[in-house]
């Protein structure tokens, strides 16, 4: 490998364990996912009804077009969509503006993790990325876990759900080696795996508190008026850094018997001299530099979010990314391979995407609708929501996307249904921004408490420990823990 970054070897994309990739390309679904984030993308910047229209038959050809790679859990959202949309039918004043109301969220959120996928398509190919990934799995002991939660936190910024895809493979490598499965590992190996993926698990959650690649400030601040993105972005980074602190703390604790132990008998692993890969974290930094700068960039000049300029700045990154991957070649030779890797990526890296951009266009669509539905001035009523305290008022919104895992609903699902229900209710105790951060880190406790998030899952696929291996027998007490810590970090805010 050298310096400026050349294209990975043919090992390096089954090494990381990237998402499942199709056998053949999907000639029509890939150009159409293609179609459906440019008119996302015109709806955003240029403001056209006509590519709003656009974009919403393009997203009900989506599972007509990829049916065949959708699973139980898409087939369940689709016809609970279908239920609500009977349900707005019946006993909604005005059912078909709800529904493309549904229909436009939907799109915003399926468009927004295909252009997130772009991300995880340069990354997959990039030398530094795996360098780095390697680097971070391999610290001694005492550091490992702190450089695992780091790490994925990092690459999630970066590239979203592949960061749980592209470290858990490495993770497992480091361990077990290449031929040993889960079964031939001693206690001790057992113990530095479980650990790793909590670790990549946790850094992966918290992500979600204040990163603008993450779906939940995609969505939830155009949901809730009066949102101040910056700072959501600032209160989330600081608690996200105290969830670090408690990640940690709560490792440490857990697993001091068994460290005392190994090193009474001489058995705690030595700590290994590993060279810091300084090019490979000096090209990812000129990735995120890029990413971040275009984002600026494009939320001033369009004026809007900041999750709208991301989105631009996927593709352009995209681009950029590849095309450097091939910087050992001649001009042309470089261009032809940056060609053919876009190629790949329509074909399929982006039909890879097609089950993540289902769930999360109908979580819209259902959270949407769902919030239209329920008697909002009831509910305020009935819940005494202006005598609350604001802790606990945000407490219970954190509460209620754990509780909605638990019943199998997606965090975003409810993350949606709370937005839009929230905003309906008349004043509440507490401000919008806090209110985003709330929902948001309820999103996050969901992905460590509950088996069916759509982060957890991801970890489930790439590492082949279950959902319930992964949340409720592994982090329980520490998610019960991290809930008791945000109310205290809500009552300190309000």
């Amino acid at each position: 490998m050298t310096a400026s970054g050349d294209k990975a070897p043919p090992e390096a994309e089954p090494s990381t364990g990237l998402g499942r990739r199709p056998s053949r390309p999907a000639v029509l679904l890939g150009p159409w996912l293609v179609a459906l984030m440019g008119c996302e993308l015109l709806t955003l910047f240029a403001d056209s009804s006509v590519a709003e229209r656009i974009t919403e038959i393009l997203l009900l050809g989506v599972p007509l077009l990829g049916w065949r790679r959708l699973r139980l859990r898409e087939a369940y959202l689709l016809c609970l969509c279908g239920l609500l949309l009977l349900l707005a039918l019946l006993y909604d004043p005005q059912p078909w503006e709800l529904a493309l109301h549904g229909l436009d969220r939907a799109g915003f959120l399926a468009a927004f993790i295909l252009l997130m996928g772009l991300l995880r398509e340069g990354g997959i190919t990039s030398p530094a990325v795996l360098q780095c990934g390697t680097y971070v799995t391999q610290q001694p002991p005492q550091w490992r876990f702190l450089a695992v939660f780091l790490g994925s936190h990092f690459f999630s910024v970066l590239i979203n759900l592949g960061s749980l895809s592209l470290l858990a493979p490495i993770i497992q490598r480091g361990v077990r080696g290449d031929d040993k499965q889960r079964e031939d590992l001693d206690e001790i190996a057992l113990v530095r795996e479980r650990r790793q993926l909590s670790a990549l698990l946790r850094g992966f959650a918290w992500f979600l508190l204040w990163a603008p690649t993450a779906v939940t400030q995609a969505i939830l601040p155009t949901l809730i008026p009066g949102v101040d993105p910056g700072r959501v972005l600032i209160i989330g980074g600081l608690l996200s850094l105290v969830m670090l602190a408690v990640s940690w703390g709560e490792d440490a604790l857990r697993w001091y018997p068994l460290r005392r132990r190994l090193r009474a008998s001489g058995q705690l692993p030595q700590r290994q001299n590993l060279p810091l890969p300084r090019g490979a974290l000096l090209r990812l930094a000129a990735v995120s530099a890029l990413l971040f700068g275009l984002t600026l960039l494009f939320t001033r000049w369009g004026e809007v979010l900041l999750v709208g300029g991301v989105m631009l700045a996927a593709p352009a990154v995209l681009l950029v990314w590849v095309f450097l991957q091939q910087m050992e070649r001649g001009v042309l030779a470089r261009l032809a391979g940056t060609l053919q890797r876009l190629g790949e990526v329509t074909g399929t890296g982006l039909p890879s995407f097609l089950r993540e951009a289902v769930s999360l266009a109908c979580a819209g669509f259902i959270g949407t609708v769902a919030a239209a539905l329920v008697p909002a001035e009831q509910v305020a009523s009935a819940l005494s929501v202006q005598d609350l305290p604001g802790w606990a008022f945000l407490s219970l919104l954190s509460l209620f996307v754990w509780l909605g895992g638990q019943v199998a609903l997606s965090p975003i699902t409810t993350a949606v249904f709370l937005g839009s229900l929230v905003a309906e209710l008349g004043p509440v105790p507490a401000d919008p921004s806090m209110i985003v951060l709330a929902i948001a880190a309820g999103c996050a406790i969901c992905t460590l408490g509950a088996p069916f998030a759509s982060g957890t899952l991801m970890l489930a696929r790439a590492s082949g420990y279950s959902g319930v291996e992964l949340t409720w027998k592994w982090n329980s007490a520490y998610t019960l823990g991290s809930m008791a810590v945000l109310a205290v970090f809500y009552a300190l805010l309000t």
